[in-house]
């Protein structure tokens, strides 16, 4: 089985390259497609703690702080 920030990166570069296929902008949202896919990877490994922090800080701003 491929590590899931590679499954990620293949996935998010993929979906770039269909989506939009020649020029210099186009290439610009391939990287960040790609760049996307990898840290989805990488959270999906859970070696992203960053996200579930943010989140956890947003839930919480918005119940109005309440647990």
């Amino acid at each position: 089985m491929y590590h899931p920030k590679i499954i990620g990166l293949v996935v998010g570069l993929a979906i770039g390259i269909v989506l939009v296929w020649l020029g210099v902008w186009q290439a610009v949202v391939v990287g960040v497609l790609g760049l996307v896919g990898w840290l989805i990877g990488k959270y999906v490994a859970g070696e992203l703690a960053i996200v579930d922090a943010l989140l956890d800080r947003f839930l919480e701003s918005r119940r109005g702080g309440r647990p």
